[in-house]
């Protein structure tokens, strides 16, 4: 493929830089940024001017353009920055009201999100705090309630506590607060039903519109007898609401490979594109049939993405797709690559916080992949039949989409499914015949002509998806979990995957020496992280709800303390330990009861001191001193006596035992690290 002839990808990769770089925190004003664009936009006509009577300044040019570039990208991701935009609420909070306070607020309903057992949450729109009017969003929740009805668009006014998003308790965690970022959301939101007043809004919004079609399309269908199994799936596929599958049937799909079909995405973008093409064929026959064929394929798009309620995988397929339709409806030569770039570049000009988005990675990843090296990799077989072909269609396309997704999906869920391409091998096929089912079933039930024996014949072929993911999930020994990948090894990796896709064939020495320092790069990078990995020493305190736990980590061993010692598998499957040997690579863990010493290195002593509050009182001085289960101890006399240069208390203490000790220790100009407010407390050796 020849590069040159791709500028839009050229231009993305150069803006993507800048957008990621115009998150780096350098303490600019935007007036800065500003002046800076305006500087290079000027350096960038005159070197292009200068480029016609003097070509030899092209390469003065072409550095003008890339720094203008990047600089554009940066002043996007600048404009969309909170810190940069006068009204936004973070502006108008005191110290005491940014965490914690209690604050008055009016605010619109973008939608509704993910509840919990005991909260219901939406993303709102913030309108004024304090009376005062503002702008940006926050997570509004309230306890599960059936006496209000908040829809998207509903308005909301009253009174809550407003709470930052905080950073993990212990080491290694899903950082939900960085989530949330990604979401442009900083602070949450709680109230109750009876401190809040939830209006109507009577303005048009696609956003309601979606969920009242939605609601409508689920009461219409619960009249046919659909399973709550069968309507998750239904939901999923068709309405791009997944927040309702059970987590043990999301789980079977991510272990058999294909949870990319519960999210609505490229894929059923793709097929829905398909199939509206088909459809609209017959348009080409009158006059202006083209024109409304595009017109019909595009309102069948965003249709769909408007009953899937926008979420960020169907707003990068349809806007993709969009493109791709308009190229494909007047026959344009054009790349898929330069079509995928486009719609790249609309999409971050929009959001610059997609690209911490994993989704947003997973799919720009995979169609490179498939785009870039299913060709080459499909020239490698020539089936003589249909059904060879076909089969051989998919098993390429499978194994180039697993290539592009592999190292970000190893980062992010440090699993690999083994059995990935006889899954998708059976499931893609018939995808497509779920999803026109599910489209006819779905008319049909709105216009009340749904017949039973097809609203039977449909569940039953949901069944059947539901019976064969289940049974390849069932085969655990071919499920690889645990992997150990770090931020290094991504990057080397990624490195590697874009010297594939790179390759040029009229270019065979350049592409193989890039090929072979990517590789060699990845290989140094894994070799080097497997040595760290085997002298990595780390003491941890981490924090647990009314109980103690301390792990003292060398190489790839884990000895962890705990009062809790019953039953074993239990507290090593525990979420915090679990992530905890994923991420630092820990091939055993051995549990033991503590101790009350603990030695760390040839100087540095751990002192734990419990309920029963016993130490050596002559020539002792411990280093570190580590306070659990509410000893009853007078701390003013013991820091006389022991001099800790640091105390650590850990969550199975009382909150007002560590409250009064905090006092002390600051009397004392002592070191104190409370885990129930400062999280896990972490020691590296190395």
């Amino acid at each position: 493929m020849k590069y040159t002839n791709l500028p839009l990808l050229q231009v993305c990769l150069v803006f993507f830089l800048g957008v990621w770089f115009g998150f780096t925190d350098f303490g600019l004003d935007f007036s800065t940024y500003l002046l800076i664009n305006l500087s290079l936009f000027v350096l960038f006509v005159i070197s292009f001017l200068l480029t016609r009577p003097y070509p030899e300044l092209t390469s003065l040019f072409t550095l003008m353009a890339v720094l203008f570039l990047f600089s554009l990208g940066a002043l996007n991701t600048t404009i969309h920055l909170p810190k940069h935009q006068e009204n936004h609420f973070t502006h108008l909070l005191s110290k005491d009201l940014s965490n914690g306070g209690f604050i008055t607020f009016e605010g619109e309903v973008v939608k509704p999100l993910k509840s919990s057992a005991y909260k219901d949450k939406y993303e709102v729109s913030l309108i004024s705090v304090q009376g005062i009017t503002t702008k940006g969003n926050v997570l509004f929740q309230i306890p599960v309630s059936n006496e209000l009805c908040i829809t998207s668009n509903s308005k909301i006014s009253g009174f809550g506590k407003l709470n930052v998003f905080e950073d993990p308790q212990n080491p290694q965690q899903f950082n939900y607060r960085h989530y949330m970022f990604t979401q442009q959301m900083s602070h949450t939101i709680d109230s109750e039903a009876a401190q809040i007043r939830v209006e109507t809004h009577s303005e048009f919004s696609f956003m309601s519109f979606g969920e009242r079609a939605r609601r409508k399309i689920q009461a219409s269908l619960d009249k046919h007898g659909f399973t709550k199994d069968q309507m998750d799936i239904i939901q999923a596929l068709l309405l791009g609401q997944k927040q309702d599958i059970d987590p043990e049937t999301y789980d079977s799909f991510s272990k058999a490979g294909v949870v990319h079909i519960l999210a609505v995405s490229g894929l059923h973008v793709g097929i829905l594109l398909l199939i509206l093409q088909f459809v609209t064929k017959g348009l080409l026959r009158v006059k202006y049939g083209r024109f409304l064929r595009e017109i019909s394929v595009l309102l069948g798009i965003w249709g769909f993405a408007t009953l899937a309620g926008f979420t960020p995988s169907v707003l990068r397929a349809a806007v993709m797709f969009s493109f791709l339709s308009l190229a494909l409806n007047y026959r344009r030569k054009t790349s898929a690559i330069n079509t995928l770039a486009l719609s790249a570049i609309f999409l971050i000009s929009i959001n610059p916080y997609f690209i911490y988005q994993v989704g947003f990675q997973l799919s720009y990843l995979a169609v490179i992949s498939i785009v870039t090296l299913q060709p080459g990799l499909s020239k490698l077989y020539q089936p003589k039949f249909f059904a060879d072909q076909k089969i051989w269609d998919i098993l390429t396309v499978t194994l180039t989409a697993q290539l592009g997704v592999l190292p970000v999906s190893l980062y992010y869920f440090h699993q690999f499914p083994g059995l990935f391409l006889v899954s998708n091998l059976v499931i893609l096929p018939g995808l497509g015949i779920i999803l026109a089912g599910g489209i006819l079933v779905i008319v049909l039930s709105l216009s009340g002509i749904l017949p039973d024996f097809l609203a039977s014949l449909y569940g039953q072929l949901l069944d059947l998806l539901l019976s064969f993911v289940n049974w390849i999930a069932s085969k655990e020994g071919l499920v690889f979990s645990d992997i150990y990948f770090t931020k290094s090894m991504l990057i080397a990796s990624l490195v590697l995957f874009f010297s594939l896709v790179l390759w040029n064939s009229k270019h065979k020495l350049w592409s193989y020496s890039l090929l072979n320092v990517s590789l060699l790069v990845l290989l140094v990078c894994i070799y080097l992280e497997k040595r760290s990995q085997l002298q990595q020493e780390e003491t941890v305190v981490f924090q647990t709800y009314r109980n103690s736990q301390l792990g003292l980590l060398k190489g790839s061993i884990l000895n962890l303390y705990s009062d809790k010692i019953q039953p074993k598998d239990s507290i090593k499957d525990a979420y915090h330990i679990k992530n905890y040997k994923t991420l630092k690579g820990i091939d055993e863990i051995q549990l033991s009861g503590f101790r009350n010493i603990y030695k760390l290195n040839s100087t540095e002593v751990l002192f734990v001191l419990d309920s029963i509050p016993v130490y050596p009182k002559s020539n002792f001085q411990p280093h570190y001193l580590l306070l659990k289960n509410s000893p009853n101890i007078n701390l003013d006399r013991l820091i006389s006596e022991l001099k800790p240069k640091q105390i650590i208390a850990d969550g199975s203490n009382y909150k007002t035992d560590v409250e009064r000790w905090q006092a002390s220790a600051k009397e004392f100009d002592v070191k104190f690290h409370s885990t129930w407010e400062n999280g896990a407390f972490v020691l590296l050796k190395n």
